[in-house]
């Protein structure tokens, strides 16, 4: 697979907004109306940081968490939406740039045919880092 930056950043990002909108929901005094909200956030953070962390990897089990994924932040969207309040619906616009980002690590090919220069996975950019500051 070949690793992109800005995937690793739109899912890396939705797991912070989502961890943050938990806890900012956490501290409202209707906290018993925000229940499910809440753990759909936490929800969604978690997998989203998981799919982060098995595609800069490489592994072969990216795909199957990013369907996942999909339909948690497919829910944690719409509920946001319920709400209607605006920072809400910054969330839910988050959540669902990282489903458009987990259907494209759905639609990558495994073994790709050329790598470039540029596209890597995270852990041979890290080794070539490593030689050149040692």
């Amino acid at each position: 697979m070949i690793w992109k930056k800005n995937v690793y950043d739109t899912l890396v990002e939705c797991a912070t907004v989502c961890d943050e909108y938990a806890t900012e929901c956490s501290r409202q005094q209707d906290i018993e109306e925000l229940y499910r909200c809440i753990f759909l956030s936490l929800d969604c953070s978690d997998l989203c940081r998981q799919v982060a962390m098995l595609y800069v990897r490489g592994s072969e089990n990216t795909r199957l968490v990013a369907k996942t994924c999909i339909e948690v932040c497919e829910k944690c969207a719409e509920e946001c939406e319920r709400m209607s309040l605006e920072r809400a619906c910054q969330i839910a616009s988050v959540c669902r740039q990282c489903i458009r980002v987990c259907m494209t690590i759905l639609d990558m090919t495994s073994r790709p045919e050329r790598e470039s220069e540029i596209s890597r996975t995270l852990f041979d950019a890290l080794g070539r880092q490593e030689m050149l500051y040692n």
